[in-house]
């Protein structure tokens, strides 16, 4: 960990003299890599405030984020400046100065990040912002979320508990997008805990599979669908997930078929995957552990099992109305936490950390405390109880998916499906499925390349960006 201190220490020497200043708003847009978290502890340590931006993100919010930001200098690379250089105009009247951090950056104007000054370190209070990050945006613009130390510390907090009490060893590795909350909340844990870290920047395949194979980890991090695109990995000699005990996950519930696919290929004799449910706003509310045996039971494929709340935390189910419904009863998703964010830019302010914060999702709380999940609000789809569950026998009816989204279109169930060799569903093992999952005979089955598919820069398929294809059904 004293390398990272010198590389933030050197990248804190440069922001200082290029001009940034305690107070000041830091944007950073580049390509997905650990070294997004070593500038941002360096923007923080001058007093600045950093605000991490994905390159994933369509270039029109990036410019209307770097609008809501109010001048901020921005801080990018070749191919961030070449991403955005289309709307440089635009740019050059809202953003106070771009600093360029590579030789091969080629923005009018940018002031290359070459030149060292020594810097004073700017300490905050707890009230104080200190990180400004963004939602998904698997429903529309990202939203530009506000963190303090002691709402970040909040997110940090139960990560360190459950790395204590879970006695991690080894090293620990984070296939993540490094511009999220996760991963800023995942670095102060391990520094804190003195864990052994790897930074994996590429979630493709064979970089994925020679990482693993090179270092070994114990533990292995990734977003829900990074997992499911990793599955074929499983099956290959050598087997790059055999040295992981742990596998951990957290944004959404998992599909059954991916943890059971993982699992079994670990060489630990009891490996475990350790799930937390949450979303930027909140940090990790619920924590599940899942063995192998769990994934073997009877009926697994009925539960979104998405564990209990982190001590803390409080967890309710509410009707449409906003009054508390009973245990076992489906509605939508509030929590109270600490860890909420502090404001968001371009919004009204939001209410205290001390009330219900509505998750936009639908659930239902069981009689032994754990949450289930059914839905996001605004992906129900009429007559489908649950397209979670439905996509999750799907998966697991038709291993040759690699990818299948539940989704409504002109008042009907449609099926957006990708196959893993691209070839469209056999007729008549779609048909047995659809009929497993709930579904009408008569879904229409959308048939994509993996690769066609919107996604976030967390890897969530952008459901209201799957503009229809002729569908076969």
């Amino acid at each position: 960990m004293s390398d990272f201190a010198v590389v933030v220490a050197d990248y804190a020497d440069r922001l200082w003299a290029a001009g940034v200043r305690p107070g000041a708003v830091v944007a950073l847009v580049k390509p997905n890599h650990f070294d997004i978290q070593a500038i941002q502890c360096a923007v923080v340590r001058i007093g600045a405030l950093p605000a991490l931006l994905s390159v994933q993100m369509e270039p029109a919010d990036l410019v209307r984020c770097l609008e809501d930001l109010q001048q901020p200098h921005l801080v990018t690379d070749a191919e961030g400046a070449a991403l955005l250089r289309p709307w440089q105009d635009q740019l050059d009247k809202c953003v106070t100065r771009v600093l360029l951090l590579t030789a091969d950056a080629v923005w009018a104007g940018g002031v290359p990040l070459v030149d060292t000054a020594p810097h004073r370190v700017t300490r905050r209070a707890g009230t104080d912002p200190v990180l400004v990050t963004h939602s998904s945006g698997t429903t529309g613009k990202p939203k530009l979320l506000v963190h303090t130390v002691d709402s970040l510390f909040a997110h940090v907090a139960p990560q360190i508990g459950v790395v204590q009490s879970l006695s991690y060893s080894g090293t620990s590795a984070k296939c993540l997008s490094f511009v999220h909350v996760r991963m800023s909340s995942g670095l102060l844990t391990v520094l804190h805990t003195g864990l052994p870290f790897l930074g994996i920047s590429s979630p493709e395949q064979g970089a994925v599979s020679e990482a693993l194979l090179r270092h070994r980890p114990e533990t292995l991090e990734a977003q829900p669908n990074m997992f499911l695109r990793w599955e074929p990995l499983a099956r290959e000699t050598p087997n790059p997930f055999s040295s992981v005990g742990r596998f951990i996950s957290s944004f959404d519930a998992l599909h059954p078929r991916t943890l059971r696919t993982l699992l079994e290929a670990s060489d630990h004799p009891n490996p475990t995957f350790v799930q937390a449910y949450g979303q930027t706003e909140t940090g990790p509310v619920t924590l599940l552990v899942t063995t192998r045996a769990d994934v073997r039971e009877p009926g697994r494929l009925d539960s979104r099992d998405v564990g209990a709340a982190f001590p803390g935390m409080e967890i309710r189910i509410v009707d449409d109305a906003g009054a508390e419904l009973p245990v076992g009863t489906p509605g939508h998703i509030e929590v109270r936490t600490p860890a909420r964010a502090e404001s968001m830019l371009g919004h009204a302010p939001l209410p205290g950390r001390d009330t219900w914060w509505p998750m936009r999702d639908i659930g239902m709380l069981r009689p032994d405390g754990h949450l289930e999940l059914y839905d996001r609000q605004v992906d129900q789809v009429p007559g489908v109880p649950s397209t979670l569950r439905a996509e999750d026998v799907l998966l697991d009816e038709l291993p040759e998916l690699a990818e299948v989204v539940i989704t409504s279109r002109d008042g009907a169930v449609a099926v957006v499906a990708a196959t893993a060799d691209g070839r469209p569903l056999e007729e008549e093992r779609r048909r047995r499925a659809l009929d497993r999952a709930g579904l009408p005979q008569d879904t229409r089955v959308d048939h994509r390349r993996w690769e066609e598919l919107p996604f976030t820069g967390t890897m969530k398929v952008r459901r209201h960006r799957l503009l229809p294809h002729e569908a076969r059904g």
